[in-house]
């Protein structure tokens, strides 16, 4: 009896040691039987990221222990209302899908204050700037003081009281002079030893700072460009031959873009700065103002009119119907108006990210590349790039009669001028 009991034991652990460990396992390895689908298949896991950091993480209602950024593992497929939230921030909240696995990505979540904290600078303006860094604006007001806001100091400072009404034209690549125009004559404002510079030029069609030569400008007359040292009495030589007609120009980079004419029709052109060589060119566009986005040996981005234009050498160029645009590394974020877009002209694919029955009257990228803000029918909003779901939007401002929304380098404060007020509001801690 005995020994037979013993036999009897003996193998049913051997069959239930046959059993339970190919079971223990593929528990092991991640797989569980999945109710839904009435199915056996390995688990997926969420990875999520927050700006900021330590953000409480939901997964169906069901609080999730570590805090972001974390990875959650052990959630078998579907789709999961995902909530993140901290206090004093707008919770995020998106519908994402799990899949057997694979790991589902979050990770460029930025959470923006509820009560964004208003601080005012100074008095507002209307005619502005930007320097080439984009760390800097200043503007003139009322009574033709011209006022400098540091972003990245969060201050502005009274530079100077003009006598006359000025023009604010362009500002060095050093910051350290700003070109102002008066009637017919241009002038150069030294800013650390407050003193005005008239200069040798007279009525140019156009006048533009070099990109990276503080003591270079580039100017504009009877279809003819030429080039001014600062540090010269003398203009010196036209930037290219004679036989081109110029009705527009900008800069980018180390090129001119530039529209001509040859007396049959309008034409672009990408000069080298240095040598005047013509590297590429575009037949038969339509006359329009210029504005230089960016420009390397393959590449030349610039709008003309209401058309933006991506050229690589030596192929067809792609054109976009736009009214605003900002670019972000290889991305291009434009709006016709009442649609909002995105176009990647790297890998050459585009998506549509918002219909408005508003006129979209600005669109700029928030420093992480992530979300972008908007301007309609006088309401400001930041919303996601993440088109998973429903794109998470907050309402940031109402009513601002802007002139200039600018984030600084963070992307933690939102700097606006209006006529009335230079202030920024703190939209991250």
């Amino acid at each position: 009896m005995n020994k037979t009991f013993s036999r009897f034991t003996y193998i049913s652990f051997i069959i239930l040691f046959i059993v339970i460990a190919p079971i223990l396992i593929f528990y092991a390895l991640g797989y569980r039987y999945n109710w839904t689908n009435r199915n056996i298949e390995k688990n997926g896991a969420l990875y999520v990221k927050s700006y900021p950091s330590g953000a409480e993480i939901y997964v169906d209602s069901q609080k999730i222990k570590p805090k972001t950024p974390t990875q959650v593992v052990e959630i078998s497929s579907g789709k999961y209302d995902i909530l993140i939230k901290k206090d004093k921030y707008v919770p995020w909240t998106k519908k994402l899908e799990i899949r057997s696995g694979e790991t589902t990505f979050a990770e460029d979540i930025v959470l923006f204050l509820e009560n964004r904290e208003k601080t005012v600078l100074s008095a507002g303006g209307t005619d502005w700037m930007i320097n080439k860094q984009k760390n800097q604006y200043c503007y003139l007001d009322e009574e033709n003081n011209l006022n400098i806001t540091n972003l990245e100091q969060d201050k502005a400072i009274l530079a100077f009281k003009f006598d006359k009404k000025y023009t604010l034209v362009d500002w060095s690549p050093n910051n350290a002079e700003i070109l102002i125009n008066f009637e017919s004559s241009y002038y150069l404002f030294n800013l650390d030893q407050k003193t005005l510079r008239k200069l040798n030029i007279i009525g140019p069609d156009k006048i533009i700072w070099d990109n990276n030569d503080p003591s270079l400008i580039w100017y504009q007359k009877n279809s003819n460009i030429y080039r001014h040292y600062t540090n010269s009495l003398e203009t010196t030589d036209k930037a290219i031959d004679q036989k081109l007609i110029f009705t527009d120009f900008d800069l980018a980079g180390d090129y001119l873009l530039a529209l001509t004419n040859n007396g049959r029709n309008y034409q672009f052109q990408k000069i080298k700065k240095n040598t005047f060589e013509i590297t590429d060119s575009i037949e038969n566009l339509n006359q329009g103002t210029l504005k230089a986005w960016q420009a390397n040996d393959n590449l030349s981005i610039f709008a003309l009119g209401a058309g933006l234009y991506i050229k690589k050498t030596d192929l067809n160029q792609v054109v976009i119907p736009h009214t605003i645009a900002d670019i972000h590394d290889d991305r291009i974020l434009f709006t016709n108006g009442y649609e909002t877009s995105l176009y990647n002209f790297k890998e050459d694919w585009s998506t549509l990210i918002d219909r408005s029955s508003q006129v979209v009257t600005d669109v700029l990228w928030h420093p992480n590349g992530s979300y972008f803000l908007s301007e309609s029918a006088e309401q400001t909003y930041i919303t996601e790039i993440d088109g998973r779901d429903k794109r998470n939007n907050i309402n940031i401002l109402s009513n601002p009669l802007k002139k200039l929304y600018l984030f600084n380098k963070k992307g933690d404060k939102l700097f606006i001028l209006t006529p009335e007020e230079n202030f920024y509001l703190t939209i991250q801690e």
